[in-house]
């Protein structure tokens, strides 16, 4: 009785090989279509100022103006202190959104100094595009 089930399991796990091998044969041999990569967006890399980074223990209240900021993706390093910023979207105008965190970058010869806030469920958001308080 024991042989018999051995000979079952043996003959179930070489039964998906038997018809594996033709199959992708047969596969190789039909043409293939190759996807074109995404168009990758180049993002705004900066550098942290020292003690730059903020965590706020409860939200703050920001507004947007008339005009409708940018969001951004920001893509923090692990073993350096540079963020990397790519557009993502836009807030609405005359909306009140909650703040969390907020990044200070240093300024550079090139760069000058911004602040970023993370608006909660956006993405991150130029400090300049924000005002604090809710909306009246």
């Amino acid at each position: 009785m024991k042989k018999m089930t051995t000979l079952m399991t043996v003959i179930s796990l070489a039964l998906p090989l038997a018809f594996a091998t033709p199959l992708a044969a047969s596969a190789a041999t039909k043409p293939t279509t190759t996807a074109k990569p995404a168009k990758t967006t180049k993002g705004m890399t900066y550098t942290i100022a020292k003690n730059g980074a903020s965590f706020f223990k409860t939200a703050k209240a920001y507004h947007t103006t008339k005009t409708a900021p940018t969001v951004y993706k920001a893509l923090i390093a692990a073993d350096s202190s540079n963020v990397t910023f790519t557009a993502k979207g836009k807030l609405k105008a005359s909306t009140t959104y909650y703040v969390t965190q907020s990044i200070k970058t240093a300024a550079t010869k090139t760069q000058k100094s911004q602040t970023f806030l993370n608006v909660k469920g956006q993405g991150w958001v130029l400090a300049s595009g924000l005002t604090a308080g809710k909306m009246a």
